[in-house]
């Protein structure tokens, strides 16, 4: 998502969005909900691909085999689509891509690293829409956007539209009725969280500086899925200080306390601004 050190966790190359006017989402002062959304595969793994069975050259032509990809948009993607497809009530054998063996990979809500294969395949597809070699993989780990993650599932059928909120109220506002992509820089001080699963500290101004200063190790992007805690002030305004949203994270199970998801206070996505970016897809 955006140029970085490298390429295990994060891609080398910022992709700017198109700007679509007809896909923007507001929040229209509807009061909002504590909600948790199901999310029925399990929780990727873009690095370890070597321990998961996965080879990277077996699934896409001409991809090296690799431990680790900057795929984060399209694990996010794979998530994303697959709550919003069983929260219609449709099933999940029919999100399925072929891979370069014209083996055919289905999401499962039993076998994770098959669905980690789907979305290796789901990144190739995504980063050919570039139509510039230097961002597509293979053969360059480039990363990618929330923007073509969505447009490549309406392309394959898996979606009917995206949306695309501009600011965190509009997020809390898409949260009311599925799951959210977040694409947002991603600081050294986030690499772990701490024992709560905050990965903010308190979400104050300070604490976001702090992570500022720890430097940028590179664009991230996540799903969420659960708002735990909606604050509210007297006149029924959201305290964005105060609200709390669960987003899962696509670096095993094993990362962090909440098995592989964290926290974030909605605080410190709104003073990130236009730096986060929210899509969400309608099937």
């Amino acid at each position: 998502m955006y140029e970085g050190p490298t390429p295990t966790k994060f891609g080398q190359y910022q992709v700017a969005p198109s700007r679509q006017f007809r896909r923007l989402h507001l929040h229209d002062g509807s009061p909002l909900h504590e909600v948790e959304h199901h999310i029925p595969i399990g929780v990727l793994d873009q690095e370890d691909l070597f321990a998961q069975g996965i080879d990277t050259s077996k699934l896409v032509p001409g991809a090296r085999r690799v431990d680790a990809l900057g795929s984060c948009t399209c694990n996010s993607g794979t998530a994303h689509v697959a709550e919003r497809w069983t929260a219609a009530g449709r099933d999940l054998a029919g999100i399925h891509l072929t891979a370069a063996t014209n083996t055919t990979i289905t999401l499962s809500a039993t076998n994770t690293a098959a669905d980690e294969e789907f979305a290796v395949v789901l990144y190739h597809a995504v980063t050919d829409q570039t139509g510039d070699p230097a961002t597509e993989w293979p053969p360059t780990d480039c990363g990618s956007s929330g923007y073509y993650v969505c447009t490549e599932l309406e392309r394959k059928g898996f979606a009917r539209s995206y949306r695309s909120a501009p600011n965190v109220l509009g997020a809390l506002s898409l949260l009311q009725t599925g799951t959210v992509m977040q694409g947002a820089p991603w600081f050294n001080a986030w690499m772990q969280p701490d024992s709560q699963g905050f990965i903010d500290g308190d979400g104050s101004l300070d604490a976001l500086y702090a992570a500022i200063e720890s430097g940028v190790a590179g664009g991230h992007e996540t799903l969420q899925y659960a708002i735990p805690q909606l604050g509210q002030l007297r006149d029924g305004t959201t305290d964005l200080t105060r609200t709390v949203i669960r987003v899962r994270n696509s670096w095993s199970a094993g990362w962090g306390p909440l098995g592989g998801d964290y926290l974030i206070h909605a605080s410190t996505l709104d003073y990130l601004g236009q730096y986060a970016d929210y899509k969400a897809i309608t099937v």
